[in-house]
């Protein structure tokens, strides 16, 4: 909580050789230099068995002062063991030449490791000796393997936020005037009722229903034939905000209509507002240092957004990137990415890097529409937003796993949710948003069908809670959601087998995801819900009016948990969902959970005497404070920096590849196994196809909707497994035989890194 944030400037991982042992003159130096302000540490691997004698590690400034030293006994020091020079961040580092050096005494017994190729942009490896030695040893190495480290200050914090909003500012901005423009029409065109909501938990409803109805809208322009371009878009954007203005216009203004009765701005708007800055403003600096989203699927979502910008359309088959003839990936959040491509002309991993942490900053926003929509109270609201943005770990985490489909689904659940709860057990008025539970139901099915599988159960839940009546409200709603997803239902039976992919599962896929609950405050929140469930059984005996909605919440999560137990209890299982994808969803029911507790709490203690307000103040101050402090620091620091595949670097790279190959060429790339019999890219090269087109060995996920062409990628990365030297001239004399003509090794490396060095060495 307390604890400094560092983060990796140089990672230099990469070790093949040993250095010859530095002791009396001879010295090892590396120059350094740092692309970050603050550099505090440097890592460094050892190699050799440990004796008497010691290590001494010494960093020098660019005008040859001391900035660090630390000096090892060698005596317990082993071979591989890692160790780092740590020291006071260098304010003005970035930019500087840094010395490092490696000394020892006369019986160190000590090295490190280094690499024999010049990977290492920043700096040279030299070997020093004294003027009167008479021989220099020899060495392969040209790097050492070294990681140095920076630490985040609020200067560089500051420097941060300012780089990201003058590369990605404009693209935010115009995400902004797009994502809620259908929603926003939709409301302001609604019943006037509607108009007197929340101002904020409108401005929610209106977020989301605009995602779904772009979602929509792309489907259905599509299904008539139609194509969308950058103009045409900007011309519905501009049109479609001139006719909310008009539309303001005439009704004199008069939004929210319960402003006008009690112009006083709500302290809780003022407080989401500041949080959703904060959200966004920590979630930026999460992605201070990355040019591509993580994770295998981030590249598929790459590849599915370059399809429909080159057709402008829904598509019905990956030409010309892919050999498959068919679409049967959901494409609701693809239809944000490639407008906003479209409209803007931005780098596509930063357009989707970007997205993705805007929308993911978005979700407290979603989060309080719900909980005013099931409490009517601001305040549980507030309190469940603000967990979601700060101290929960879910769903900041999906950065690290690019999943971005869910976390656009994730973000209309909420108000989805909050919609059907009024829509059963609301009043008379409600009844009207039995049509915006069926436009959000048809936008979670288009972004992503897991989720939209998820809320089924809470619909019934609440229907059967509400004794089976206002089921005709469902109903309707259920038959405008159908209507809505027909032709993409329609093309999935005809495209996919349906039976089949139900009955599918993979062995240890369902397993529960106990490795969450190790991670940041996930178990203690977990406690703290299971304590407050055990109070709550008495409000809810004596039939108190805000229990209903808090148990449907409790009964979804249940219901869900034993639906998706499987084999455990005995059920089927299915691959389509698990409890793995449940998991990362539970935030949400979470936090509408404890975020009404909380309010409830709090109207406990606005009865009690003054003492008790007062002392509930400074609990709430003091526990809000830490938890505020705990998640400004998490949300920094929540990325996995294990799932990153490609680097800064490899942006160079692959537009230089695109620049420079001739458009025939087929690469080989880096792989792993990454599920199941899937391949995946292991590093930048997972990115050709989508930025480049290039025909590659390992293109996106999406290969495996061709039978044939899976197999083919399948048996052309099995084969690295089998190869124990890439060295061998006779693995370049395979790869040109399989018509591979180029060779991209991204920062990561693999397999194809080996196969290169002989090439250039040759």
């Amino acid at each position: 909580m307390w604890s400094t944030i560092t983060a990796v400037d140089a990672n230099q991982s990469r070790a093949n050789t040993s250095l010859p042992i530095p002791r009396d003159t001879l010295r090892l130096e590396q120059t350094i230099t740092p692309g970050h302000d603050g550099l505090s540490e440097v890592e460094l691997i050892l190699s050799g068995s440990g004796g008497d004698g010691y290590l001494l590690v010494q960093l020098f400034d660019a005008a040859g002062g001391l900035t660090a030293e630390k000096q090892w006994d060698t005596r317990p020091l082993t071979h591989n063991q890692t160790i780092t020079l740590a020291f006071a961040p260098q304010p003005q580092s970035a930019g500087q030449t840094y010395t490092l050096r490696i000394s020892g005494s006369a019986d160190n017994p000590m090295t490190v490791w280094g690499y024999d190729q010049d990977v290492y942009a920043g700096g040279a490896l030299r070997l020093q000796t004294g003027p009167l030695d008479t021989e220099t040893p020899t060495t392969g190495a040209q790097d050492l393997r070294l990681i140095t480290r920076y630490q985040l200050t609020w200067a560089n914090a500051s420097r941060a936020l300012g780089a990201a909003l003058a590369q990605a500012g404009a693209l935010l901005a115009v995400a902004l005037l797009f994502l809620p423009l259908p929603g926003l029409l939709l409301l302001l065109f609604g019943p006037a009722v509607w108009r007197r909501w929340d101002a904020l938990a409108w401005l929610g409803v209106a977020l989301t229903t605009g995602i779904a109805g772009w979602a929509l809208l792309w489907q259905w322009v599509s299904l008539i034939g139609g194509r969308f371009s950058g103009g045409l878009l900007w011309l519905l954007v501009i049109g479609g905000w001139l006719l909310a203005l008009w539309r303001l216009r005439i009704s004199g203004f008069r939004f929210p209509q319960s402003a006008i009765r009690n112009p006083q701005f709500h302290k809780e708007h003022l407080a989401l507002l500041l949080l959703l800055l904060a959200g966004l403003a920590v979630r930026l600096l999460a992605v201070r240092d990355l040019a591509f989203p993580p994770w295998v699927d981030a590249s598929r979502h790459g590849l599915i957004t370059a399809v429909m910008v080159e057709k402008g359309t829904i598509p019905d088959n990956y030409a010309p990137y892919l050999p498959v003839d068919h679409f049967p990936y959901h494409f609701g959040f693809h239809t944000l990415s490639a407008s906003l491509s479209l409209m803007t002309g931005a780098p596509l991993p930063t357009l989707l890097l970007y997205l993705g942490q805007l929308l993911n900053a978005l979700i407290p926003l979603a989060i309080y529409t719900a909980g005013w929509l099931f409490t009517r109270r601001r305040r549980a609201g507030l309190a469940a937003a603000f967990l979601t943005a700060l101290p929960f770990f879910f769903p900041a985490y999906y950065l690290s796993w690019g999943r971005l489909t869910q976390l656009t689904a994730v973000l209309l659940m909420p108000v989805l949710l909050g919609l059907t709860w009024q829509l059963v057990r609301g009043g008379r008025g409600w009844r009207r948003v039995w049509w915006l539970v069926g436009l959000l139901a048809a936008g979670v099915f288009l972004v992503h069908f897991r989720v939209f599988l998820f809320y089924l159960p809470f619909a019934f839940i609440v229907w059967l809670m509400s004794w089976a009546r206002h089921g005709r409200w469902l109903a309707a709603a259920a038959g405008l959601a159908v209507f809505l997803v027909s032709p993409h239902m329609l093309h999935l039976f005809r495209v996919t087998e349906p039976v089949e992919t139900v009955r599918y599962s993979m062995e240890n896929y369902n397993t529960f995801p106990v490795a969450y609950l190790s991670v940041a405050w996930e178990r203690p929140f977990l406690y703290l819900a299971g304590g407050v469930l055990v109070l709550l059984l008495i409000p809810a005996l004596r039939f108190r009016r805000w229990t209903p909605a808090l148990l449907a919440l409790v009964g979804w999560t249940a219901v869900l948990f034993i639906l998706l137990s499987g084999q455990r209890l005995g059920l089927p299982e299915t691959s389509l969902i698990n409890l793995n994808s449940w998991y990362i969803t539970m935030f949400i029911p979470l936090s509408l959970f404890l975020g009404s507790a909380a309010d409830q709490l709090w109207r406990w203690l606005e009865r009690r005497h003054w003492l008790g307000q007062a002392m509930g103040w400074f609990v709430t101050g003091v526990g809000v404070t830490a938890v505020f402090i705990f998640g400004v620091h998490q949300q920094i620091v929540v990325l996995n920096n294990q799932t990153v595949l490609a680097h800064p670097a490899d942006a160079i790279g692959l537009a230089w590849l695109d620049e420079n190959v001739p458009p025939d060429a087929k690469i080989a790339a880096n792989s792993w196994l990454w599920l199941g019999a899937t391949w995946a890219g292991s590093d930048g090269g997972a990115w050709i196809l989508p930025l480049t087109g290039l025909a590659t060995t390992m293109p996106p996920i999406d290969h495996i909707y061709n039978r044939d062409y899976f197999s083919e990628i399948r048996a052309f990365n099995r084969a690295p497994t089998d190869t124990p030297d890439w060295a061998d001239p006779a693995a370049a004399d395979w790869l040109r035989q399989q018509g591979v003509t180029h060779i991209y090794v991204g920062v990561r490396g693999g397999f194809s890194t080996r196969l290169c060095w002989r090439a250039t060495r040759s």
